[in-house]
């Protein structure tokens, strides 16, 4: 289990979005009705980095081509949800992101990495 301190749960408001750098891994930071959710900071589409990513209820928004994530599973909302099922091909383009383990502990977020 590799714990990193990645913020203060006080800098990432309800319905804000914070992306950080943990050694050479980007992570952003997601408070969805006050609870905090980490994801992989990169989007598997373009592999862009979801700084300045927006929360729509409960999916986070990239900003460069508006794919959209469920902060509480990873997995790909749009435009997994409009593709058609007898187009596997287009599969590797909704991959999930990769959500970590947190912890709040005396006001620090702590994310597994490991």
């Amino acid at each position: 289990m590799a714990l990193w301190k990645l913020a203060r749960a006080a800098e990432i408001p309800p319905g804000q979005t914070r992306f950080v750098w943990a050694g050479e891994a980007a992570v952003l930071l997601v408070n969805y009705r006050g609870a905090i959710y980490a994801l992989s900071g990169i989007c598997p589409h373009r592999n862009n980095p979801l700084e300045g990513a927006v929360l729509w209820e409960h999916l986070v928004d990239c900003p460069y081509h508006h794919f959209q994530y469920d902060v509480r599973t990873g997995e790909n909302h749009f435009p997994k949800n409009v593709y058609p099922e007898d187009m596997p091909q287009l599969e590797q383009q909704v991959r999930p992101l990769r959500s970590y383990r947190v912890e709040v502990k005396e006001g620090d977020v702590w994310v597994d990495l490991g």
